[in-house]
């Protein structure tokens, strides 16, 4: 799967969008990614974790093989799942607690198991960081970080495997030039409300 066919998909399932919004990370942006347009059909779904788990094991040869793929929810669930079913593998997610990823719903992992993280989109790999976080407090291995589309971050320690690397400017939030342009803002994101 090519770079240029991930993206046509986002454009023509209307999940890549233009405008002026708040980004799960708290940053502004002119462009944002709704996974969950592009994930929405089961086809569609179910070719990208096949096509992701290919890239993830031809980037990562520890990770041709694992016990678990972990990512957050709620964005990520879709994707992690079948990412996990083209392994043959678990899949668990981590959930906000008092503003933090936490295992819960009886979810753990184990010392030594080798771990998949995967995101639909990566910004700023917070979130990221804070499954690495987890599993390196239980002491499993985490093989690769993955995601649909990597919005140019970095991660200490990890190449971040992706099926689309999308250059879109990002602002904090008092350097934002949409927002002194008055333009107003959408925060899609499942962290903050309307």
């Amino acid at each position: 799967m090519q770079e240029a066919e991930i993206k046509k998909w986002l454009e023509e399932t209307t999940a890549l969008k233009k405008g002026h919004f708040r980004l799960s990370s708290g940053l502004h942006s002119d462009t944002y990614v709704q996974c969950a347009l592009l994930l929405k059909d089961s086809k569609m779904a179910y070719d990208l974790g096949r096509a992701l788990k290919e890239k993830i094991t031809e980037a990562s040869p520890k990770a041709s093989e694992v016990d678990t793929v972990l990512c957050p929810a709620l964005g990520a669930v879709v994707i992690g799942y079948t990412v996990a079913l083209a392994y043959g593998c678990e899949m668990i997610f981590a959930e906000r607690q008092e503003g933090r990823l936490k295992l819960r719903r009886g979810f753990k992992i184990e010392p030594g198991q080798r771990i998949v993280i995967v995101e639909d989109v990566i910004t700023t790999a917070g979130s990221a960081e804070e499954l690495i976080e987890i599993c390196n407090e239980q002491k499993a291995q985490v093989a690769a970080v993955a995601c649909i589309v990597d919005r140019s971050s970095e991660i200490k320690s990890y190449e971040i495997i992706s099926l689309l690397k999308l250059e879109a400017e990002s602002w904090l939030p008092e350097d934002c030039p949409l927002c002194a342009r008055g333009i107003e803002i959408d925060s899609p994101g499942s962290r903050y409300q309307r």
